[in-house]
């Protein structure tokens, strides 16, 4: 059996939501590429996904470990999403438990997220500047390491590692499967405070759409304000917006809010706007007529995104 290297950090039973046909394996979505200021029809299993993603290194478990396993969950998950698509609602908790585990996954297992390696490179920059502070602290740390199992060379000495160190001649790479494990860790606070939230499931304006991108959840403040640290999904004061088809977005509050209720073509706009803003690189959509604004021209359909942008780039209107 050959070996699946594309793993979708997107679920394609997501993006098929907005796509255009019957068959799965057929199913194509508009595509706008921020990186290119292209735009393109594709297939959805081309999207949303990168190589080996979510592959693991750890003895005694097969390296698609994680990807097989949320493969194993996803055809529920997308029967529930199907249905409260369908009844434009949560029929059942299990299916309200069921979207809030897909957007827990989908907001902090991403290429944004595992991208964020500085803040775990100045820990370890920082441990390492800790252990060489004296010849005693680094003596301790080598003896507790071999303790664990670590193969340090007995030729290493303090004064060739604080030498080492001092000229800067090495790069640290943070292993994948690290990453991958803060990622899982991170799912169950995330889905928690999700669903402590109030949520509305929005329908868009008659002849509108929603679009969607390649890190879909918005979490933003409630107000629009920015403050001087980022927003979390435990806040007050936070709004998560999550759109689930072209005419349908849930948007989830920490007030009391009814369960349905509908946008106008600007609020539409808007939230298409946003997830153009937060998307890491693309914006999935069923076709290029969705809406959304630059800093210079409303109402941009999305397939005339890249030349608005070429014209607020030369200054232009």
């Amino acid at each position: 059996m050959a070996e699946k290297a594309n793993h979708h950090f997107i679920p394609q039973f997501y993006l098929r939501n907005f796509s255009v046909g019957g068959d799965k394996r057929k199913a194509k979505v508009f595509c706008y590429d921020q990186s290119t200021r292209k735009s393109f029809e594709t297939l959805v299993r081309n999207v949303g996904s990168r190589r080996h993603f979510f592959r693991i290194d750890v003895k005694g478990f097969d390296p698609n470990h994680i990807e097989d396993g949320m493969a194993e969950i996803e055809s529920e998950i997308s029967r529930h999403l199907a249905e409260a698509i369908a009844a434009k609602g949560f029929p059942s908790d299990a299916h309200f438990s069921s979207i809030m585990l897909l957007m827990a996954n989908v907001a902090v297992r991403n290429p944004r997220f595992r991208s964020n390696e500085e803040f775990h490179l100045k820990i370890v920059n920082g441990m390492m500047v800790m252990m060489l502070k004296d010849r005693d602290r680094f003596e301790d740390s080598v003896k507790e390491a071999r303790e664990n199992g670590v193969p340090i060379r007995d030729d290493i000495n303090y004064e060739d590692m604080k030498a080492f160190i001092d000229r800067g001649g090495y790069e640290i790479a943070i292993d994948r499967t690290y990453l991958i494990g803060l990622e899982l860790k991170a799912v169950q606070p995330a889905l928690e405070q999700l669903a402590r939230r109030s949520w509305s499931l929005v329908s868009a304006e008659p002849g509108c759409t929603y679009a969607t991108s390649d890190d879909p959840v918005i979490l933003d403040w409630a107000d629009g304000k920015p403050r001087p640290y980022s927003p979390g999904f435990g806040l007050q004061n936070t709004i998560v917006m999550f759109t689930i088809s072209p005419e349908l977005a849930l948007v989830g509050l920490f007030v009391k809010q009814p369960a349905q209720r509908d946008h106008r073509r600007d609020q539409v706009a808007a939230l298409n706007t946003s997830i153009a803003r937060y998307a890491t690189k693309q914006l999935y959509a069923r076709d290029g007529s969705f809406e959304l604004h630059t800093r210079t021209e409303p109402y941009v359909r999305g397939q005339d995104l890249g030349g608005a942008l070429e014209r607020q780039a030369r200054g232009g209107g």
